[in-house]
């Protein structure tokens, strides 16, 4: 009760602002909720089904979207959510965007446990006659096919490869010219008091990404510097380098994105460095879409040596398959690689049906030791998405994962049994 409360409070307190300002201010709002439906088995891969690990529930989410105009050249963006994954029967929401906690195999979130209510984003835009600025907390997702309008699927499952849309500490300005766009900011990555040897534990990015736009597409590359301090006797600057290529003719698209980091551990003296690869091909064929993906992550081929390899990860939103890559066996891992496709195809303008097969692989195993095979699986989904009304959607997706050779890992003369999940999803928007 006493959350119900606080939040009809906070939801007063914006109604409340938004009338006194009416006059003066344009003010919009937008919103969802969603109830989704989880059975998880099996995520410890074990062939004993009497030690199969078995989960079933549901959980909750509210979002709220409120935009202020001011004026013409300005808009403060307020996003509000409640309930965020929080399971029925508990009273916490646990305020985690990558680890989605609760969920089997994806971590247990942030340690901390607050409220059921929290504002996640607010930003203000400014609006120059030379470009825009954004600043505050803001959506993430700055770099590669994100900007380039690619990514998305009908299934809700994001393939934002390298990426996450997780909130982010910026100051971020966007300038267009014709063909031209550039985006160039600072971004707060972590920020904590001087050491007593007057060492500032502090992180933070500098970045610019130019575009151009043409006909059948676009390129853009984002270029980054990051200062790591964040943890006490580690120095770490690194560059990041971040291309990426769209292209459409006809009804196909071609999407091709790499991912470049190197840099030092000072203190420790190593080198870093990590490297990603991602590309699609999607056919659109009047009913709907067909596509194909290869995603590869670097592992280190020699943890002997002086260079720390495999920085750089799949991505929090890269999540093509439901169980390898969306509830977490790989969620954002680097060192693994996979191929697979996918249809979406339209029965009706309400009725759309999916299908995805991936096939997924580590690419270094020598860190596991010796005659480890690297096949970590394949996962087959099947799905729908119903469109009940105009803004309520339900969907429903299983998954279905074959363990590869490679899970036996550890367990020696054993072998390994199959993963599998359902989710169904509830969508009221507004």
């Amino acid at each position: 009760m006493k959350k119900l409360v606080t939040l009809m409070f906070a939801l007063m307190l914006i109604l409340s602002f938004a009338a006194a300002a009416a006059a003066e201010t344009k003010v919009e709002f937008s919103g969802s909720y969603r109830v989704r439906g989880w059975y998880m088995n099996n995520f410890t891969l074990q062939d004993d089904s009497d030690n199969e690990d078995k989960s079933s529930y549901f959980d909750q989410r509210f979002r709220l979207g409120v935009k202020f105009y001011p004026s013409d050249n300005l808009v403060m963006n307020i996003n509000l959510q409640a309930l965020k994954d929080n399971k029925w029967g508990t009273q916490s929401s646990g305020l985690s965007w990558k680890n989605k906690p609760g969920t089997l195999g994806g971590g247990a979130g942030d340690a901390e446990y607050n409220s059921s209510f929290e504002m996640y984003r607010a930003y203000m835009q400014i609006k120059t006659p030379f470009g825009r600025f954004d600043i505050g907390r803001m959506s993430g997702g700055t770099a590669g096919l994100i900007v380039a309008g690619q990514g998305g699927s009908p299934m809700g499952e994001d393939r934002y490869a390298f990426d996450s849309e997780g909130p982010k500490d910026r100051i971020k300005f966007t300038t267009a010219s014709g063909p031209f766009l550039l985006i160039a900011g600072y971004e707060k990555v972590a920020e904590q008091d001087w050491t007593s040897a007057e060492q500032e534990l502090d992180s933070d990015f500098w970045f610019v990404l130019p575009q151009y736009k043409f006909a059948n597409g676009a390129v853009n590359s984002l270029f980054l510097y990051g200062k790591n301090n964040a943890t006490p006797g580690e120095s770490m600057p690194y560059w990041v380098i971040n291309p990426s290529l769209n292209l459409a003719f006809g009804g196909f698209t071609l999407n091709a994105e790499l991912k470049y980091m190197t840099g030092k551990m000072e203190t420790a003296d190593l080198d870093v460095e990590g490297l990603g690869f991602y590309f699609d091909a999607i056919w659109n064929y009047g009913m709907g879409e067909a596509g194909l993906w290869y995603m590869w992550t670097q592992g280190d081929d020699d943890v002997t040596d002086d260079k720390v390899k495999g920085r750089v990860g799949t991505g929090g939103d890269f999540c093509p398959l439901l169980i390898v890559y969306d509830i977490g066996l790989l969620n954002d891992a680097s060192n693994n690689s996979s191929v697979g496709l996918w249809v979406d195809h339209n029965i009706t303008e309400k009725l759309m049906l999916h299908a995805a097969f991936g096939y997924v692989k580590i690419n270094e195993t020598e860190m596991f030791g010796p005659g480890v095979d690297d096949h970590y699986g394949n996962e087959f989904d099947v799905g729908l998405v119903y469109k009940i009304f105009d803004n309520l959607t339900y969907e429903a997706l299983f998954g279905y994962f074959v363990a590869g050779d490679f899970n036996k890992f550890g367990v020696a003369g054993a072998d390994v049994g199959n993963a599998m999940a359902f989710r169904h999803v509830l969508t009221m928007s507004f």
